[in-house]
């Protein structure tokens, strides 16, 4: 688990600056280098938001939820539960926090937990796994346990290979200790074959693989 030490580290402390990528009051110079370095970040917002429409009485799981921005909006559309889980304690603090400016902390539960070792009481409708395969060093076995505790579809990202602005983000990630992984197409329809999700839909966003997996 030396990996996923790295990648707590790196995330403790980093909860403004992930939070402040979905937030649209902020000065003009910051929302020109977010269109130009994270536009894909927030298309796959917006997609992920139109994919999850109707939720009314679904159970979602929103693993590696952050500072829980998709969870917080996600639980305005009246889902029979939502569930966070999170190894960051700062991250969930956040989330918390957003939950209950927002009116939804009873609809919301939070985990604190490497999703690797959590064991749910439950199965989902819905399972969110966005921006959560950048750091994980063994995808495969993520995988299938998604698919185990999904029942109807899981939204998940993969880093793209081979963007130019790929070499930016693994140096600076490299010099604060924390590792990331990138896919190629093939390897991500690979991965999503052999975890059981036959039926899927990947749509590229940028330097993301958005897939709506079935």
């Amino acid at each position: 688990m030396f990996e996923t030490s790295k990648v707590r580290t790196f995330f403790q402390g980093r909860v403004e600056k992930y939070d402040s990528i979905y937030d649209q009051d902020k000065k003009f110079i910051w929302k020109i280098l977010d269109f130009i370095f994270r536009r894909s970040i927030q298309k796959r917002f917006e997609l992920t938001l139109a994919e999850c429409a109707d939720v009314n009485g679904k159970k979602i799981l929103d693993i590696g939820c952050g500072p829980g921005v998709y969870l917080v909006t996600l639980a305005k559309r009246q889902p029979k539960k939502i569930v966070g889980v999170d190894f960051s304690e700062e991250m969930l603090s956040k989330a918390k926090k957003l939950a209950r400016d927002n009116g939804v902390i009873d609809v919301c539960q939070f985990i604190i937990s490497d999703f690797r070792r959590y064991v749910p009481d439950d199965k989902f409708d819905i399972c969110l796994a966005i921006g959560f395969f950048d750091y994980v060093e063994n995808p495969l076995a993520v995988l299938e346990k998604i698919r185990g505790i999904c029942l109807e579809k899981a939204i998940i990202s993969f880093p793209v290979k081979w963007k130019l602005r790929n070499i930016v983000r693994i140096i600076r990630l490299k010099f604060l200790g924390c590792p990331v992984y990138f896919y190629t197409l093939k390897q991500v329809k690979d991965l999503l074959a052999k975890s059981g999700f036959g039926n899927s839909q990947i749509i590229i966003v940028d330097r993301d693989y958005l897939v709506i997996a079935k």
